[in-house]
């Protein structure tokens, strides 16, 4: 988790429809505070969007089993 703290990612479970669950991105997503646009007090603005994965799970607590890949390949994709 610290490398998504470093490089500004957050990876997260969201609800889909009835007891089911994806897994968002949101690159930017620390420094705009998790909006779509944050302008900090010294009028900086930052700018995220949340993506949200293609595979549904069954669950939330399937999803966030899941949530190591993502990071991994995030890693390695981005590292």
């Amino acid at each position: 988790m610290q490398w998504c703290i470093d490089n500004d990612w957050q990876v997260y479970v969201v609800p889909y429809q009835v007891k089911k669950a994806k897994i968002a991105i949101r690159k930017g997503g620390i420094s705009s505070q998790g909006k779509n646009r944050y302008v900090d007090p010294s009028g900086a603005i930052y700018t995220s969007a949340e993506v949200l994965g293609q595979k549904v799970w069954n669950s939330h607590k399937e999803a966030c089993i899941e949530l190591s890949y993502v990071l991994k390949q995030l890693r390695e994709k981005y590292s």
